[in-house]
């Protein structure tokens, strides 16, 4: 029932980003995880990790030696950007004081599922310095999930290595090859 709710709302649901962009020091970004998604945030760093960007996020076990801490707290989502919001990152990129603070909606908790994954990849993006992109064109990082041409299944099942073929698209790694080096090493015909 919960995902028939979820899946009439989606078209306009925003995933949201503070600004500012500084890239982190030989693009490593060490990350905990408070969120309890630790497979969906593991696959979402995992997906960057292998996507030919020169990027590594790097799971730490506390706090204080993180770059990024990942939480669910819907009062705080909520309030930054609005009750349709399913993830937020405080920061596009290295911020002044070295500190991220990733919010993910407690609606996407479980089994990592296409959509959890999506966006915890998505907030990924913006953690390494990339903005939103607009249009149709297969990208991550469109604003609305489901405003892109790759759009994130709603299956509630693990996702599938074809359900992730664009987690993270090519043109989203090219903008983070740009930043960190490297290129993309997957085309998928499917992430036009």
């Amino acid at each position: 029932m919960a995902l028939a709710l979820l899946a009439a709302a989606l078209h306009e649901l925003p995933v949201s980003s503070a600004n500012g962009s500084i890239a982190w020091d030989d693009g490593l970004v060490k990350v905990y995880d408070a969120s309890g998604m630790r497979r969906t945030v593991d696959t979402a760093a995992a997906r960057w990790n292998a996507s030919g960007a020169k990027v590594r996020l790097l799971r730490v076990e506390s706090r204080a030696e993180a770059d990024v801490t990942i939480e669910v707290d819907d009062a705080d989502l909520r309030q930054v950007c609005g009750r349709d919001c399913l993830g937020y990152t405080t920061t596009i990129g290295r911020p002044a004081d070295g500190h991220t603070r990733v919010l993910l909606a407690a609606e996407l908790g479980g089994p990592p599922r296409p959509l959890s994954v999506w966006v915890a990849a998505h907030e990924f993006g913006h953690v390494l310095g990339l903005s939103h992109r607009n249009g149709r064109v297969c990208s991550l990082m469109s604003e609305h999930a489901f405003d892109t041409s790759c759009a994130p299944s709603l299956a509630g099942d693990e996702p599938t290595s074809a359900q992730l073929a664009c987690v993270p698209a090519p043109a989203d790694v090219e903008d983070a090859a740009r930043i960190y080096g490297g290129e993309p090493f997957f085309r998928d015909p499917r992430c036009r």
